[in-house]
């Protein structure tokens, strides 16, 4: 089971809590690019600011690795949903701490943004 973030609030943009599947693929440093296999890993988002996400992974990644990430993003109000469209993002590992069940809460620092056109 995933647990809200229960240490001192470092963000300066509100946090708000998610559920959806993110792939990301480890671009940096060569050695953890090596050891995934240049494969695309699923974790589960647990939340997301404007300068960062928390996501739930079965592997270990390292601070300071630099991940690409792809997701789509959902404007929700009440009673209606609004598709905002796929979002590929680069961000930094900047804390990996190990959970229950081998799997670890990765807190990534978004470093580039852009949005995804749908053809």
């Amino acid at each position: 089971m995933v647990q809200a973030f229960q240490g001192e609030e470092r963000r300066q943009g509100k946090r708000l809590r998610m559920n959806c599947t993110v792939i990301y693929r480890v671009n940096e440093p060569v050695t953890a690019r090596f050891m995934m296999a240049g494969r695309d890993i699923q974790a589960k988002m647990v939340d997301i600011s404007q300068n960062g996400m928390a996501m739930v992974t079965d592997h270990d990644i390292p601070q300071s690795t630099i991940l690409s990430m792809r997701f789509t993003l959902l404007k929700v109000k009440p009673d209606i949903v609004n598709f905002s469209g796929p979002m590929e993002i680069v961000g930094e590992v900047r804390s990996s701490t190990p959970e229950e069940n081998n799997t670890h809460r990765l807190g990534i620092y978004f470093t580039k943004m852009r949005r995804v056109n749908v053809s």
